[in-house]
């Protein structure tokens, strides 16, 4: 059966559109034939082209809507599809709702309402003024109209492999007449203006935002989808990876044939990010998008050094990831055509390995990630509108390490280095949780029942079960319970919080090899967030306990005056091991998860290992530096091994000697070899893995354990 375009497509593209019309010289003097050309300099496979932009005009003759005045009533997206089709590159048109200001300027009825009752376009990372984007309710029932007439019409006047509609999540909280009149008729009663996640009127309102969101995603898919059968949609998927202002859910990836969004910033949370894409995306490779300018979309000459684009498209792809550079276009429409050449050399490496791609990831560790736990539950009371979740704010993400999203990125990091082979786990996973032997619940504080009952199953079955703080301590309707729902798996019952916001873990004396530097009681374990106090059931194992400072740090009173020392030891337990069924499980009071030090890395990586069941999938000499992920290809009788070195200053100093162990579970090794030419390796069989050793690591490494 011949591969769908996205099954072979690694190296992607998209040309970034949003130009106005109010100059004569914008988009004049754009060349859909030269634009092409660059596209094959960069040895993209795939394009994505703009049927219309932020500014809500049309690249098309468009009878619905209006046409950018630069094209002259020139076919500008017709004439891009046929010059990249004439190249053999599969075309992928761009749609974006939401944020369209053609219609917020001619529809007034149909604008987002913040919560002071104002519409105003909304200030991204502008330098100054006048705001630039423009947010329309996907709730207005003309604009829905509207927005089906414009996906009509791009359908049935041109030929195109896929699409990718953008915006596909909330700008703020709306307050205008169509989610006030929607949620009085589904409801009842007007919208809540107070943040509360322990209030079920709060929780139930913003479980409406998630599913009208979905609704709406799901309108824009099956309009494609019915009127281009065949086509692919993926959706701009910015909202999964950030806060809970944007509606991701669970059941909005179900709107998507894969994940893709914009994803900037260190390499940790990229990481993170693809692995929580790779885990929602019903296709892969998920998309993985970032700008070839620095440091994100909002530059439009610094460009990205060579090395930098060339680790952050190996990242992707060692994450079963197409990589996809955006490209500004110049406002009077001509591009950069050296940045595409740029592009070309890393898609060229990139090329050398795509063909190996595939097979089952295979994760020691799973970071459960629940969209139910993205927000900060200390946000309690709090208007709408004070806690600045209006248009230019709205997607500042919380701060707080100890949050959910966060220490779950920390958490990856912490993975990343001590070279534990993760991944991340979602609801959607709940009948194959026993694919890891270690899943982790960072603060994860809302579960529902039907996780609840997975995660005692998946204990009882023999897992092991690592989880922090408040995790299960309110329903998904907003109900905070007096004990943990999984108390009895965590063997701790809670009995209140600390007032102290510097808390410490000591130890208990025979446990002292799990804490490193912190093995000594008087030299604790440091967080800089409070710990709950919980009681010990019977049968359960204390390793530490809660270690008081000599004041509250609130206080006037002290002991030293720059520091808050440890000084009031407790019986209250920090850190909790307990037998459930065949499994074990490791309770945190705080989230260590979260904190940032080595030495307190390393404290968590040892708990994390004294809990597997076996060792781990991975065991290498490398420095922090190099991530090492890992796909089974059962066809082939072999693994691939993906290894790469990504140094905080590039470019990156060479690294000799890395030494390597992937566990066979029992195979026999037939040969080690490097990627794509399959240049041998001397290997040895210790225990029941192999060992082989890199003669020297530059950027990337891929391998090949075949096995007998």
């Amino acid at each position: 059966m011949p591969q769908k375009w996205y099954e072979k497509s690694f190296r992607r593209n998209l040309l970034d559109f949003h130009i106005d019309d109010w100059h004569p010289l914008f988009l004049s003097k754009f060349d859909p034939a030269h634009f092409a050309d660059c596209v094959v300099s960069l040895k993209s496979t795939a394009a994505t082209v703009f049927a219309n932009t932020h500014t809500g005009l049309c690249n098309y003759p468009t009878k619905v809507g209006e046409m950018h005045a630069g094209h002259k009533g020139r076919d500008a997206l017709g004439e891009m599809i046929a010059a990249l089709h004439a190249r053999g590159i599969d075309v992928v048109v761009y749609y974006v709702m939401i944020y369209a200001d053609w219609y917020w300027d001619n529809h007034p009825e149909g604008r987002v309402v913040d919560a002071n009752g104002v519409s105003r376009k909304v200030l991204i990372n502008s330098q100054g003024k006048p705001r630039r984007f423009s947010t329309t309710c996907p709730n207005n029932e003309e604009y829905r109209k509207f927005v089906v007439a414009q996906i009509e019409e791009i359908c049935k006047g041109y030929e195109f492999e896929g699409v990718w509609p953008d915006m596909t999540f909330w700008p703020t909280v709306c307050y205008c007449a169509s989610c006030r009149n929607r949620y009085e008729k589904e409801v009842g009663g007007a919208i809540p203006r107070i943040i509360d996640w322990e209030d079920p009127l709060w929780v139930g309102f913003h479980r409406k935002r998630q599913e009208w969101m979905v609704e709406f995603g799901q309108l824009v898919t099956d309009t494609f989808k019915k009127n281009k059968p065949g086509v692919s949609v993926a959706h701009q998927s910015g909202g999964f990876h950030a806060d809970w202002i944007g509606g991701g859910s669970l059941e909005l990836a179900g709107v998507t044939d894969w994940l893709s969004a914009d994803l900037y910033g260190e390499r940790y949370g990229l990481s993170f990010s693809a692995k929580l894409f790779y885990d929602l995306s019903t296709i892969k490779p998920f998309e993985h998008i970032n700008t070839w300018c620095w440091p994100d979309i909002h530059e439009h000459v610094v460009t990205r050094t060579e090395d930098h684009l060339r680790l952050t498209a190996l990242s992707a792809l060692m994450n079963h990831g197409a990589m996809v550079f955006i490209d500004a276009i110049d406002p009077i429409g001509t591009v950069h055509a050296r940045n595409f050449a740029l592009g070309g050399r890393v898609y060229a490496e990139v090329e050398k390995y795509e063909k190996e791609i595939g097979g089952r990831y295979c994760q020691d560790v799973g970071i459960y990630y629940s969209y139910d736990s993205v927000p900060d539950f200390r946000e309690k009371r709090v208007d709408v509108a004070a806690a600045g979740y209006t248009f230019e704010n709205a997607w500042q993400h919380s701060k707080h390490p100890t949050t959910h999203r966060n220490a779950a990125i920390n958490l990856a990091k912490t993975l990343i280095q001590h070279h534990i082979a993760f991944g991340v786990a979602t609801k959607k996973d709940l009948k194959r949780l026993s694919d890891w032997q270690v899943l982790m619940l960072p603060n994860a504080v809302m579960l529902g029942q039907d996780e609840l009952e997975a995660l005692r199953d998946f204990v009882k079955r023999g897992g092991s079960l690592v989880a922090s703080k408040n995790t299960s301590l309110v329903t998904p309707q907003g109900v905070r319970q007096a004990d943990f729902l999984l108390a009895d798996l965590f063997g701790v019952s809670y009995e209140g919080e600390t007032r102290e916001i510097v808390t410490y873990l000591a130890p208990r004396p025979d446990r002292g090899e799990l804490f490193g530097d912190f093995s000594a009681p008087q030299y604790p374990f440091t967080l800089y967030d409070t710990q709950l106090k919980v009681r010990a059931h019977p049968g359960a194992t204390v390793l530490a306990t809660l270690t008081l400072p000599y004041t509250d740090p609130t206080e006037a009173r002290y002991a030293s005056i720059l520091t808050d020392a440890p000084g009031i030891p407790t019986e209250y337990p920090a850190v909790v091991h307990h037998r459930y069924g065949n499994g074990q499980v490791l309770y945190l009071a705080g989230v260590i998860e979260s904190a940032e030090h080595d030495s307190q890395r390393r404290v968590l990586a040892n708990l994390v290992r004294m809990v597997a069941s076996k060792p781990f999938l991975v065991e290498t000499n490398a420095p922090k530096s190099v991530e090492i992920t890992v796909f089974q290809q059962e066809d082939k009788r072999r693994f691939v091994v993906n290894v790469l070195n990504y140094q905080q200053e590039l470019p990156n100093i060479p690294i000799h000697g890395v030494k390597i162990g992937i566990r066979l579970d029992g195979r026999k090794p037939k040969a080690v070899s490097l990627l794509p030419g399959r240049t041998a390796l001397q290997h040895a069989l210790v225990g029941d893995a192999v060992e082989v050793e890199l003669p020297v690591l530059k950027d990337f490494a891929m391998l090949e354990v075949s096995w007998q």
